[in-house]
């Protein structure tokens, strides 16, 4: 393109500007091979110009392949993961159910990187999806902690009004200072675990022993499905009536429907559980962690 201004240049001054002195012949001359020369250039131009269309018109074959392909697979619903040099396109299955991972919310459309909550095991779980990179690729899923989530939340306090000495049989209660959930069954004094998951109950109180030269024994039981699994236990040997304390603490991982409660398992004669107003028999107890997984 410079030498056709160059070129250019030449042909006007020698039309504006020949000297008087330079024949007529002589500056047709010059003007012939002048325009001899600048046919050639743009003939040679032309030529580039060709070249570089057809550069482009198979560049926009290309493209317009690659968009009837993508068009295509999306619509056979086809969802496909390639590597970074998009050399393996492998089908990846439908979604079904909650996800459970990062690939699974990019499968639902996710594109943001950030913190999710995804299904784990047994509990659900707070990850960090870093959708820039790709599944197999470290840092693509890393894994946070665990929510705290429950589809019932179950917590409950319940105390005594009267003493009770009777063995082998549910202990009931009369003051329910907090059941939600509506787990806890004050008449017949039976816990019915309504989800599967971890549990933690406590209880505390006091038992009145008679005067005796012996030593008499008061011990309570916690019991899941009929089974006693913990005692809490007071004795003494008194010359005249005695309250001895008592506590009793349990973490428990309970199936849903299981049964707690408490009995009194050992008792001497005359010894009983007392409460007097005031309320000395506590029994709390909450779900800690659910599995959510058996809820679902």
């Amino acid at each position: 393109m410079a030498q056709f201004i160059k070129f250019l240049g030449i042909l006007i001054l020698c039309l504006v500007g020949c000297s008087a002195s330079t024949t007529v012949d002589e500056q047709l001359q010059e003007l012939r091979e002048n325009y001899i020369e600048l046919k050639q250039i743009l003939e040679s131009k032309v030529t580039e110009l060709e070249t570089e269309v057809s550069l482009l018109k198979d560049q926009l074959q290309q493209q317009k392949a690659i968009v009837d392909n993508v068009h295509k697979k999306s619509t056979t619903s086809c969802t496909c993961v390639s590597n970074k040099d998009n050399e393996i396109n492998r089908p990846l299955p439908a979604l079904t159910g909650l996800p459970s991972s990062c690939e699974d919310l990019s499968l639902i459309g996710h594109t943001l990187a950030g913190l999710y909550s995804v299904m784990g095991a047994q509990l659900v779980e707070t990850v960090h999806c870093d959708f820039t990179k790709l599944p197999n690729e470290p840092g693509y899923q890393t894994m946070i902690g665990y929510s705290d989530v429950k589809s019932i939340p179950t917590f409950f306090y319940v105390q005594k009004n009267f003493g009770f000495n009777v063995t082998d049989t549910p202990i009931p209660f009369e003051v329910e200072r907090l059941n939600i959930g509506g787990a806890m069954n004050l008449t017949t004094g039976i816990f019915t675990a309504p989800r599967t998951g971890i549990y933690f109950f406590s209880l505390s109180g006091f038992a009145t022993i008679p005067p005796s030269e012996t030593r008499l024994f008061f011990g309570i039981g916690l019991y899941l499905n009929g089974k006693s699994i913990g005692i809490a236990w007071a004795d003494e040997i008194t010359p005249g009536d005695q309250d001895e304390t008592y506590s009793l603490q349990s973490t428990l991982n309970l199936q849903a429907g299981d049964e707690i409660w408490l009995e009194i398992r050992f008792l001497s004669p005359g010894v009983y559980l007392n409460d007097r107003p005031g309320h000395f028999t506590h029994f709390t107890g909450w779900l800690l962690q659910e599995e959510i997984f058996q809820s679902l």
